[in-house]
């Protein structure tokens, strides 16, 4: 079984990871990782459907608002998690078309539920669902980290894949660009489906959004994200 994890990386090409289970006689399971080069949806959708068996996880929006409205359920819920929705991706949205084959996860509610875990074997019959990368690592770690464009919030990313037993088999973790990175948190959130240790968010009949963990904080802890740093006046 592979893992795979995909984020837009431009506006017409797709990042695409790739884990899978080592097992030893003792735990822990480690998770070797592959990254392939970037390619278009079409290359993406080819590379997946060659594999025998796949979940995939992709770290954009993959529906659109329904009724006109101006942002999707899930989106909503995520932000008063406090952390930002993905942007639309049209890259995102042609892999969806490309990969028609893979059943895409609706979870199957009674009543106007718009939060619960995933259920165990959800991967067999909708291998293909959406996540965002800054909010696996934020229901990972527990708390949101600090933006992508900042070393901290680098070094715990790294920190946290780590952590999850990831092993980078093409090089090292510290070598990879933040679109591989983000990739592999999509992967690892693939792994987590699949074992039956996940959640979703959303209006099912419009699309939801997974993540790691069978129940999600009401929010994501914002404070001391940052380590206090003096800055002196001009």
């Amino acid at each position: 079984m592979r893992y795979c994890g995909v984020v837009p990386l431009g506006e017409e090409h797709l990042q695409l990871a790739a884990l899978e289970e080592v097992r030893e006689p003792e735990p822990p399971i480690r998770l070797a990782a592959r990254l392939y080069q970037p390619g278009s949806p079409a290359q993406v959708a080819r590379a997946l459907s060659a594999l025998e068996e796949a979940v995939v996880a992709v770290g954009a929006p993959l529906t659109q608002p329904a009724h006109g409205r101006p942002e999707r359920v899930c989106d909503e819920l995520l932000r008063a998690k406090r952390v930002p929705p993905e942007l639309p991706s049209e890259a995102a949205l042609a892999l969806r078309s490309g990969l028609a084959s893979f059943g895409a996860f609706a979870p199957a509610v009674e009543g106007s539920a718009l939060e619960g875990p995933v259920e165990e074997g959800a991967f067999h019959d909708s291998p293909l669902f959406e996540t965002t990368a800054d909010a696996v690592f934020a229901a990972l770690r527990g708390h949101r980290l600090p933006a992508r464009r900042h070393p901290w919030g680098v070094h715990l990313r790294i920190s946290e894949l780590s952590d999850d037993h990831v092993e980078d088999t093409g090089g090292a973790l510290w070598h990879r660009r933040i679109e591989e990175l983000d990739a592999l948190a999509c992967a690892l959130c693939a792994h987590r489906y699949a074992v039956g240790h996940a959640s979703w968010i959303g209006d099912p009949g419009e699309g939801v959004i997974v993540l790691p963990g069978t129940a999600l904080p009401e929010a994501f802890a914002t404070e001391g994200v940052l380590p206090p740093v003096e800055r002196l006046p001009l």
